[in-house]
């Protein structure tokens, strides 16, 4: 996993091993990580991140129970074969969950859920274009 960069945020809401879960998922979504890639051990990742083992562990554990990753004995941990993003129900309620997370803070924060929905709403429309036209380019 040399191409993909993990990182965690301590100023983040999400729990450190949440944003690893989030960002690894991403990565196998979107195929920057494919069936069979092998990962880091839980201590190299750990300690490339600076966070306890068990934060990465806990993180591949959550990730093995979903059906992402694949614990293979003394390989270690690797993409599986057969992962939910081909799944079009697993994907819709990823896409669920991401955004109760995302609304979740955003009313934590303070912002209503009118305000939530606008931002949206414009961000779909009009930024979410130009997100579109950088990422293409």
């Amino acid at each position: 996993m040399s191409d993909p960069f993990v990182a965690v945020d301590p100023d983040l809401d999400a729990a450190p091993f949440q944003q690893i879960v989030d960002q690894l998922r991403s990565f196998i979504e979107r195929g920057d990580l494919r069936a069979g890639d092998a990962l880091p051990t839980v201590r190299q990742l750990a300690g490339d991140l600076g966070v306890a083992p068990n934060t990465v562990a806990r993180a591949y554990g959550e990730l093995q129970e979903q059906g992402w990753l694949a614990g293979d004995g003394r390989r270690g941990t690797r993409v599986a074969a057969h992962s939910p993003a081909s799944d079009k129900r697993t994907r819709g309620r990823a896409l669920r969950e991401a955004v109760d997370r995302f609304v979740a803070t955003m009313t934590h924060r303070g912002y209503s859920q009118d305000e939530i929905a606008s931002a949206l709403q414009r961000f779909v429309k009009h930024e979410g274009s130009q997100y579109r036209k950088q990422v293409v380019r």
